[in-house]
């Protein structure tokens, strides 16, 4: 493996942010590649999988949090990890795009990153683990929330699909604040002494972002219907 893998990392929670960002870079290049290779008609079918494709990312996550996935690997797992997504979610977010439009939908990704910027601002400010100990909580909501889901393929309804969109949101936004704390009791307690051990750290704050922006657009193609 790359010898700098195991150098100490200089200022750790930026330099998550900036791992973060690139996955999320990395996301769109995947959804670009989708365009690229996808059938258009699947765009017209998505919504039929947007949900499949969500309990997907939550049983991910759950398996993240379970320690099911090692806590260090490399970080080109996380982006090969939202590349893949990004093509996977081709369909789903090309057809909210058509449904909401360009200017709507940008600015669900905004507020997206605004929600996202708003918490982690909130748990950064924090002392370091203050918000570590609503894990068996928030983790109990994750396994109601993959329940929800997975009923709501069988029975999808526009209100049952506006309320777990709703419990989604709030579920992740406080897994932003769980998750920051913990980067920061990670970071402060001298777990991170390389950029693999922020590699769990980058990957759970992906799948805290990209859940909300899949619930809010759920939320608002939903009321617009």
């Amino acid at each position: 493996m790359n010898k700098s893998a195991y150098l100490t990392v200089e200022n750790p929670m930026a330099a998550t942010f900036r791992y973060l960002a690139i996955s999320i870079m990395f996301m769109f290049v995947g959804f670009l590649f989708g365009k690229l290779f996808i059938p258009a008609s699947l765009v017209y079918i998505a919504n039929i999988f947007v949900v499949v494709l969500v309990v997907g990312l939550l049983i991910f996550s759950l398996m993240s949090r379970k320690n099911v996935i090692p806590r260090s690997f490399s970080m080109n797992f996380v982006y090969l990890f939202t590349f893949v997504d990004g093509i996977l979610m081709y369909p789903i977010l090309t057809y909210y795009l058509y449904d909401l439009g360009t200017t709507l939908f940008m600015n669900i990704v905004l507020s997206t990153c605004a929600i996202f910027a708003v918490f982690a601002f909130i748990s950064h400010s924090k002392p370091a683990g203050y918000f570590i100990g609503f894990g068996k909580i928030l983790l109990t909501g994750l396994v109601v929330l993959i329940a929800m889901s997975v009923i709501n393929i069988f029975f999808n309804t526009s209100t049952f699909n506006i309320l777990v969109s709703a419990f989604g949101i709030i579920l992740f936004s406080a897994y932003i604040l769980y998750d920051v704390s913990a980067l920061k009791y990670d970071i402060e307690s001298g777990g991170v002494t390389c950029k693999n051990d922020l590699s769990i750290h980058v990957l759970n704050l992906y799948l805290d972002f990209i859940n909300i922006l899949l619930d809010l657009l759920r939320i608002v193609s939903d009321l617009n219907d």
